[in-house]
């Protein structure tokens, strides 16, 4: 029993505090702000407890200062997390007692974008508990930003556990693009051909975000490699939904009124996607807010069509109702989090959950829709038949 006590008491001894400061600093400045004056600052709970501070929106960004009361071995491999929805671009980073600069890239970088944004700040030699570590974050809007200590071990396993999720997810995609495409090409229907570029955008969207396929930086940039692609292959995604859900809901003839609003949300995602292909690096701190606003448009649009059309007698509206809400509900809830409404990181998960309850229940009605076509044929094909 006294070995037990000793070995908590000596744990608890060896776990460390964190605190936080913001700095009344020049964000735009990348020198080390020793001497500038904390106005806000923020201790954890309690030994190796995260904690979640607010920063104002600022388009230089803000200076953190950050500190321990113990010391942290080199050999101990731990890194300090930052996590946040609003997370984008470098960190510029002093580790501690350094007065070297570093650019610190996403923690997603070595793992899946979709399921956990933010940057991991390694403490190679240690952490003295009589040294500061300065960090310069971004702020293009107000950024909730959770904080913490971590061992880099478990942050990399984390990481590998939330690819490997995502990769079956994609896995579970590919068969349905596979089965959809053979309905296509049996049929040429363009519900099919709608229902297949989705599912194409949407599996390369999940191999962007799982770090399968990466845009060389050669190419185009750091920028595109870290958000354009994604916001490319995201907004044709949202486009071929949009004209999958006015094909299969058969909103034209059902509700003219919304197939006509869900067209123009189309031709603005395609203007919007212009403008982020031909004027990148002047749009690029901006954009995202465009695309999330036509996204959030769009939902109450396709949730009140779904349910008039189910109730004007759409054969297939509510196997569409059962399956696209909870992906259009978790995927509005991703959107409002890059305007700093929510913060948690089970939204991501469940955004991947509900893709593949949307996947299974949109193919049991498309597979349903393939037999009826088959059936109508042949009855057609054997009226023309008896005459």
């Amino acid at each position: 029993m006294l070995a037990v006590l000793v070995g908590l008491f000596a744990a608890a001894a060896g776990a460390q505090t964190l605190t936080v400061e913001r700095l009344q600093a020049d964000g735009s400045r990348w020198s080390r702000p020793d001497a500038s004056r904390a106005v806000q600052r923020w201790t954890a709970a309690g030994p190796d407890v995260p904690m979640r501070i607010e920063l104002p929106r600022s388009p230089d960004g803000h200076w953190l200062r950050l500190s321990i009361d113990r010391d942290i071995p080199a050999a101990s491999q731990r890194v300090v997390v930052l996590r946040s929805p609003q997370a984008y671009g470098m960190v510029a980073y002093y580790p501690p007692g350094s007065e070297r600069l570093s650019l610190i890239g996403y923690v997603r970088d070595d793992g899946p974008r979709l399921l956990r944004r933010g940057w991991a700040l390694p403490l190679k030699a240690g952490w003295s508990a009589h040294s500061v570590a300065y960090a310069q974050i971004s702020a293009r809007n107000d950024t909730m930003l959770d904080i913490a200590l971590a061992d880099r071990a478990v942050l990399m396993r984390e990481l590998e556990s939330d690819r490997r999720f995502a990769i079956v997810v994609y896995a579970l995609m590919l068969t349905m693009t596979l089965v959809v495409a053979g309905f296509w090409v049996a049929s040429r229907d363009s519900v099919y051909l709608y229902y297949c570029g989705y599912m194409i955008c949407l599996s390369i969207y999940l191999l962007l975000m799982t770090a399968w396929i990466k845009i060389p930086v050669e190419w185009f940039g750091s920028a595109v490699q870290r958000d354009g692609a994604g916001w490319f292959v995201a907004t044709l995604t949202t486009m071929f939904q949009l004209c999958f859900t006015v094909r299969f809901l058969e909103l034209p003839r059902l509700l003219p009124r919304a197939a006509t609003a869900l067209h123009a949300i189309v031709w603005a995602n395609a203007l919007a996607l212009a403008a982020l292909v031909l004027m990148f690096d002047f749009v690029y701190q901006h954009w995202y807010v465009v695309g999330n606003v036509l996204l959030l448009l769009s939902i109450p649009i396709i949730v009140y069509a779904a349910i008039v059309a189910w109730r004007r007698g759409s054969p297939y509206a509510g196997y569409y109702l059962i399956g696209w809400t909870p992906l259009m509900l978790f995927a509005g809830l991703v959107a409002a989090k890059t305007f700093g409404l929510g913060n948690s990181y089970l939204i991501e998960r469940g955004l991947l959950l509900a893709v593949v309850m949307e996947t299974g229940v949109l193919m049991i009605a498309l597979t349903q829709r393939a037999a009826e076509r088959h059936r109508r044929e042949q009855r057609q094909a054997s009226g023309r038949g008896r005459r």
